[in-house]
């Protein structure tokens, strides 16, 4: 028999890439919160403004305070995501590189 079960992680992270700086984080905080987690989010420090805008209209739509968060951040923002027992999931769109980094 197989069983699934379907329960919130908690708090998750995204980090987001420059190049698709409003449709990655529209992947990721709408399905963790819909999923019963919170999410904060870092987006590219490149261009962050998307993700801000987005984080607003959640709020304005209704989203719970707190639901979604957003960080900001280089490489030692990511370094606290990654290091942080208390999220337990990471969503990440970027380079390979980059990735090596967050998961290696």
């Amino acid at each position: 028999d197989i069983h699934s079960y379907r329960e919130p992680l908690g708090v998750t992270a995204g980090i987001t890439p420059f190049n698709f700086p409003a449709m990655i984080p529209l992947w990721m905080f709408p399905m963790a919160a819909v999923c019963g987690n919170t999410m904060v989010v870092k987006p590219s420090e490149r261009d962050p403004g998307a993700t801000m805008i987005l984080c607003e209209l959640a709020n304005e739509a209704g989203f719970p305070a707190g639901v979604v968060n957003v960080f900001h951040g280089a490489h030692d923002a990511v370094n606290f995501t990654c290091d942080d027992p208390t999220i337990q999931a990471i969503s990440f769109v970027g380079s390979d590189r980059a990735g090596q980094h967050i998961y290696g």
